[in-house]
Formats: C-alpha cells, structure tokens, sequence
C-alpha cells in the first residue's frame, strides 16, 4: 500500500481553513516551489494537483453535513488548531483522510475515491 503523509512540511507550509457560511473545509500542503497545473472535482471533493500529478491542495464542501454522515460532531470544524492530509492508494482507488485537531479532539475523516484507472500519482 502506497501512502504519502505529506507531514513532511514545517507547519508554515501547512494551511487550512473552514467557511462555516459556505460550509467548506479547505487544507492545503502546497509548498512555495509547487504549482497547481489542475483540479478536478470529484462528488463534494476537489483535488488541486501538480503537472507532476502531486495532490496540494483538497476542498471539502458540505464538511459539517459529511461530518455529521460519519457521526463526528461537526463543532470540531469551527475550532480547528490543526489540520492535516493523508492519501492512500488503496485498492482500486484512494483514500484521504483529513485529521483534524481541535481542543485536543483528533479525529480522522476518511473520503473513499474509486476510480477504474490509477488517475493520480502521489510523491
């Protein structure tokens, strides 16, 4: 199994941030040196990507209703301390997981992706 952690940036390079108004989560782990080549949106998901196929930036719209599908209280998004990204490969698609921290609450936030053909590349 393929995983990119992409907690390989200092904290700096780590962003992110929730509207509650339009009700989207937005965490990012692009760096100074990446440029985003493209995006692609996939059900209440878009996934910005490098030309090299790097995921850098996800968007999460509907985040408090999708937190709330999986049981998570949904007040964790509007006290966010931290927040971070993880893919997986992971049979024939990917997961991502956002980990998000809040008053000492960690919770990890799983979005599946099928997909019929390796349509990323992750570094």
């Amino acid at each position: 199994m393929f995983i990119d952690k992409m907690e390989e940036k200092t904290k700096e390079d780590r962003n992110f941030f929730y509207d509650d108004f339009s009700d989207r989560l937005f965490v990012s782990c692009k760096t100074k040196n990446d440029k985003v080549a493209g995006s692609v949106r996939i059900l209440n998901i878009i996934l910005d990507f490098t030309a090299d196929m790097k995921i850098v930036n996800v968007e999460l719209t509907r985040a408090s209703e999708y937190l709330s599908s999986l049981k998570i209280n949904p007040e964790i998004l509007s006290n966010l301390e931290n927040a971070e990204l993880f893919v997986q490969k992971y049979n024939n698609g990917y997961l991502i997981y956002f980990i998000l921290q809040s008053k000492g609450v960690i919770e990890r936030i799983p979005f599946n992706i099928p997909v019929k053909r390796k349509m990323l590349v992750m570094s």
